[in-house]
Parts: structure tokens; C-alpha cells; sequence
């Protein structure tokens, strides 16, 4: 996985605290998108089905198609060592100077102790994955800190820190936007894949929940999410946008999870901005929201 992978620039800025050792991360919006990865689509509002794939908007964009391979399978822990597993835990939210701002500690099971790791971040509108920051440790209960025990444990030429430090993710997200990390030990042998949508665009009706996960920029390509249908039922997914009169119906069905995701590119031709409705039905519930797209 992360062997092959090309780590050009340093991601993030890193920040020192008092006794904390602090990353920042500015949101996609922010970020200058690699020129592979913008879209080239001006479809209609139109999902890709599971199951039909001459249906699937991102037919002839092969950044698109790796983008949202990549995030299903990295908001699904399948690229993670077997019985290793890393978490975010929220310890701030706040509105600083007009922008969202969450915090987090980062935590790991399963993952050996006597390695450094380190923090890779990869924006879904970047090409490469880049390493963020380097020799950190786990502690006895999994927290993720800069042990500071070595010059090349976090170290930063101008300001000491403290040993064992907590790492401390900050992020200032747009809505929807998810942040795709992972740690991995010095001998390549331990890969933590994890991410984050700190500011979630989602509804939720009787136990079922639907997600709109912003993978480019101004929500030019999504991924849509569904949870807590009952396993291997029929689903139908509607969608309209901005001033369509009529609604997209697209049967299909969720996975043996009652899980259900699809790619989306909403922009309609013609126009720079608008509105999406979207709506999941399935047995007992019927989760419905509307999000914005374009400048």
C-alpha cells in the first residue's frame, strides 16, 4: 500500500502548543487542486448505481474513479495491517475568527509500541499522499504522541518540546469535506488507515442515515452514503437538482452491511451553482437532505 506510495511535500505547517504538539490542516476549498483532478464533467445530476455501471458518471475520468475507490476503501479500513486500528477523538469545536475549528487526539490499537510512526495526509484533491509529521509514538493506552526523546522525534529547530507530547489534529473543514490519514511504523509493517469528516453533511430517519462526502472541490464529485438499512435490501435512490422538475429514480440495493454508497457528480450543464435534493428509500425509513454545489 503505503510502500509504493510517492511522498513529494510536506502536507501540513506544524505547530507547537503548550505541551502539545499541534498539525493544522486548511480545507479543501483552501488548497490549489492538482490539475489532474478537476472535473471535466458537466452531466446532469446523476448517480452511479452499484450494480449498472454503463450508468456511471465517472465513465472516462479515471482521477474521479480513483479518488472515490480510494476513500471507500479508506473509510472502510481495508488498507489497514489486520488487527490494527486508529481513531480520531474530538477535543474542541469552536468558531475561531469566522471558520470552524475541531480538534482531535489521535488513538491506535493493535499497533506495536516499541516503532515511531509516521502521520501521512492525502487530500482527496491531491495526487499524492505526503508525509506530515515523523517519529511519533504510541503510548501504553494508544494514545498518538511526539515522544521527544530523540533530535529526530518530531523535533523543530527552533522550539522544544515536551516528551510525549499529544499530537493534536487541527482542522478547519468545510462542510462535508473528509480528511484521509494514516500512520505507519518505521518498518513498513504497520499501515493505520483512518479518516475524518469533521463538519458532516447528513440526515438521518428512523435508524437510517444519509451522507454527502465532498471529494473536489465546490462538491464537484461526492460520495453518497447510506447506513442502517436492513442487509441486501432494495433501495431507491431519487435525486433532483437545482431546477429539474423531475426526480432521478435509481433502484438498487444495499450490501450485506445495509450499507449503500455511490458517486455523484451534480453539477448541471449550463449552470455554476445550485442546489441537490437527495433521498434513500428503503423499508422502514426514508433519509432525505439538500446540499449546495458550485461557487
Amino acid at each position: 500500500m503505503l510502500d509504493s506510495f510517492r511522498w513529494t511535500s510536506i502536507a501540513a505547517s506544524l505547530y507547537f502548543a503548550t505541551f502539545t504538539f499541534v498539525t493544522r490542516f486548511e480545507p479543501l476549498g483552501r488548497q490549489s487542486a492538482a490539475p489532474d483532478m478537476q472535473s471535466q464533467s458537466t452531466n446532469t445530476l446523476s448517480p452511479s448505481t452499484q450494480q449498472s455501471s454503463d450508468r456511471d458518471p465517472l465513465a472516462g475520468d479515471a482521477a474521479a474513479q480513483r479518488t472515490v475507490t480510494a476513500t471507500k476503501r479508506w473509510l472502510a479500513g481495508a488498507m489497514s495491517t489486520p488487527g490494527m486500528n486508529a481513531q480520531l477523538r474530538e477535543i474542541s469545536r469552536a468558531n475561531v475568527k469566522g471558520k470552524l475549528e475541531v480538534q482531535y487526539h489521535i488513538y491506535v490499537t493493535g499497533a506495536p509500541k516499541d516503532q515511531t510512526y509516521t502521520l501521512v495526509d492525502w487530500p482527496p484533491n491531491h495526487p499524492d499522499p505526503s508525509p506530515s509529521i515523523a517519529g511519533l509514538s504510541v503510548l501504553e493506552d494508544g494514545l498518538v504522541v511526539c515522544a521527544g526523546r530523540a533530535t529526530d522525534q518530531c523535533s523543530h529547530p527552533d522550539k522544544p518540546e515536551k516528551k510525549d507530547a499529544p499530537v493534536k489534529l487541527v482542522f478547519y473543514p468545510l462542510d462535508g469535506e473528509i480528511y484521509r490519514l494514516a500512520l505507519v511504523s518505521e518498518d513498513q509493517k504497520a499501515k493505520l488507515f483512518f479518516a475524518v469528516i469533521p463538519a458532516p453533511i447528513q440526515a438521518t430517519d428512523n435508524g437510517c442515515t444519509l451522507e454527502v462526502v465532498s471529494l473536489r472541490l465546490k462538491n464537484e464529485l461526492l460520495l453518497i452514503r447510506g447506513k442502517g438499512f436492513h442487509p441486501n435490501e432494495s433501495v431507491v435512490f431519487q435525486s433532483k437538482s437545482d431546477e429539474q422538475t423531475q426526480t432521478r429514480e435509481s433502484p438498487d440495493k444495499a450490501d450485506a452491511n445495509g450499507e449503500y454508497q455511490l458517486p455523484m457528480e451534480p453539477f448541471v450543464k449550463g449552470k455554476d451553482r445550485g442546489t441537490a435534493e437527495i433521498k434513500l428509500q428503503g423499508a422502514k425509513c426514508a433519509p432525505a437532505l439538500k446540499f449546495a454545489w458550485g461557487n
